[in-house]
């Protein structure tokens, strides 16, 4: 099938990160890099993913000739870029930054503008790793490209704007295109607190470095959309940045954005995975991010990372941590919680069997007869208890109107005086007879309607 997806070629002169922003974009390691001039030769060519939009990224090498090539190659290589730019919607005109603007950059720039390429043209500054290489030189404005936009592809900060600068900047036309028939059956996102270990988890997952990992906190700075197949399911994996206290966050930086596609990844998945990490102290801004969860309705999956770093293990210890996680977090006490270690690929696969698992629950329909014979099974158990007035609370049935969560309606007679301790008791029978796992229970109180006479 043809390609009908929008071009966009990174180019510029050699040992800029043209291949290190292309493998950034692709989310894989596709491209070869090294600071040896020319090792791009051919293009290399994969589909971007963002934000419900796809389009297709061409990675060039050096659109100058390394005196150390040699000269057939060099031709072939520039070649190839130039080929790269004709066929291109955008594209993405890269510098270093952090070894300033240099003769060639000149000279390249100079090249685009008098082809009458501005208009396709995003000029990006590369390798702005520090607050200090951000303080743009005046040389950068004599390329006439105006003010570039600053990125790091080595760690990837800035990337996540620059796809959305990107996509703005694409053929209406071309915007959203992509094979329909692959949509994901499940989609989870990993959150937590910065540096607990997401995407070490992702890569662990996975089996291979997808994503940038440090112990530098906010590494990742945007949510990323990994899709890959698991026991004949479709997954996504959003790897979101870390969420720290609102207080401590400047308005307007990158980490506030950052934070905010967090909060998004939330609203977006079936299944949110907590990261924790296991020797450090669950604290209220854990507690935080589980409310978002639970307002949002999704399912729930917490997870101890770093277990390996825990010494002195006995057959007591991970007792104790189960004790310690239920009273830090005793409204989930039905969330599974799973202890791993990312670095030594402890246990990470099943966190995938568990979000199958609750895939199940959270598309679960049992039918008005089996929820009959459980409500008249619960009321001769515990009758209904009464909460407000002198009447006693009397139930007539019990319907599952929606899943994904699943959610029922009781009809009583009056539900104010029905006690919310009761509720709980439903919803508590329901996960244990039905076997309703990692994932919230919904049920609404209705007063019955009186029958036309």
């Amino acid at each position: 099938m043809k390609n009908t997806l929008p071009r966009v070629a990174i180019v510029g002169r050699a040992n800029v990160g043209k291949s290190t922003l292309f493998n950034r974009l692709i989310e894989k390691n596709k491209a070869l890099v090294s600071e040896i001039a020319g090792t791009t030769r051919d293009r290399n060519i994969d589909v971007v993913k963002w934000q419900g939009n796809q389009f297709t990224l061409i990675d060039t090498g050096g659109l100058d000739i390394d005196k150390t090539i040699e000269a057939k190659i060099g031709q072939n290589i520039v070649k190839q870029a130039e080929r790269g730019i004709k066929d291109a919607e955008l594209i993405l005109f890269l510098v270093d930054i952090k070894n300033g603007i240099i003769p060639t950059d000149k000279t390249l720039a100079k090249k685009l503008l008098q082809q009458n390429l501005k208009a396709k043209i995003i000029f990006v500054a590369n390798k702005a790793d520090s607050l200090k290489l951000r303080q743009l030189p005046k040389e950068v404005f004599s390329l006439g490209l105006g003010e570039p936009f600053m990125i790091s592809a080595a760690n990837g900060s800035g990337t996540g704007d620059l796809l959305d600068l990107i996509i703005g900047r694409l053929p209406l036309q071309s915007k959203n295109i992509g094979d329909q028939d692959a949509t994901p059956t499940i989609k989870l996102a990993l959150v937590g607190r910065p540096n607990v270990g997401k995407s070490s988890i992702l890569n662990s997952i996975l089996g291979e470095e997808r994503v940038m990992v440090t112990d530098i906190p906010h590494t990742t700075r945007e949510a990323h959309d990994t899709e890959f197949d698991y026991k004949d399911h479709r997954f996504v994996i959003i790897d979101t940045a870390g969420i720290r206290k609102q207080n401590k966050i400047k308005k307007g930086t990158l980490e506030k954005k950052s934070i905010g596609k967090s909060l998004e990844a939330i609203g977006e998945a079936d299944v949110v995975v907590l990261v924790t990490e296991v020797q450090k102290s669950i604290d209220v801004q854990d507690k935080k991010i589980t409310q978002q969860i639970l307002e949002r309705g999704k399912s729930v999956i917490i997870v101890a990372n770093k277990w390996d770093l825990v010494a002195s293990k006995d057959t007591n210890t991970i007792n104790d941590y189960v004790k310690y996680y239920q009273g830090s977090f005793p409204y989930l006490w039905w969330a599974p919680l799973i202890f791993v270690s990312a670095k030594e690929n402890l246990r990470t696969k099943k966190i995938l069997d568990l979000i199958l698992d609750i895939k199940k629950s959270r598309e679960l329909e049992i039918s008005d007869s089996q929820l009959e014979r459980f409500l008249k099974s619960k009321i001769k158990q515990h009758r209904p208890s009464r909460g407000q007035g002198l009447k006693n609370p009397f139930i007539y049935d019990i319907k599952q109107v929606k899943t994904n969560p699943p959610r029922f309606i009781i009809t009583v007679n009056d539900p104010k005086i029905l006690h919310f301790s009761y509720i709980r008791f439903l919803q508590n029978n329901l996960r244990e007879t039905f076997k309703i796992i990692g994932t919230p229970i919904q049920i609404e109180v209705k007063k019955k309607k009186e029958k036309d006479s």
